[in-house]
């Protein structure tokens, strides 16, 4: 017994489709925003707190 053939994808369009909805790439584009954002946050708040200068307490005057 033999399978048919498979069939297979010969391209792939982004942006807005009549049969599709057209919040489909947007949706890509919040998820893969959020996700570079997510990743960015903590890395740039330890590169400031890194930079920063710690204070040095005053010497005492007694």
């Amino acid at each position: 017994m033999t399978r048919p053939a498979r069939g297979k994808i010969l391209a792939i369009k982004w942006g807005m489709n009549p049969n599709s909805s057209s919040l489909g790439i947007d949706v890509t584009f919040l998820l893969a925003g959020a996700t570079a954002l997510a990743i960015a946050t903590p890395v740039i708040g330890a590169l400031l707190r890194w930079r920063k200068p710690r204070p040095t307490p005053a010497p005492d005057a007694g």
